[in-house]
């Protein structure tokens, strides 16, 4: 599992949604929880947020 190797998540997030989309992660339901490092938003309404691992 990938899962407890990751230190850092970047997501690109758009506010239109299409599709069922692709899962990030399978396995067991296993909370990680992550905290906002940075936060950019840019004009087009894209925004990049960078989260670290507590």
């Amino acid at each position: 599992m990938l899962l407890p190797e990751i230190d850092e998540l970047i997501i690109k997030s758009h506010p239109v949604v299409a599709g069922a989309g692709i899962p990030v992660f399978d396995g067991e339901f296993d909370p990680t929880l992550f905290a906002v490092a940075e936060r950019t938003s840019f004009a087009n309404d894209v925004t990049i947020t960078r989260f670290t691992r507590r």
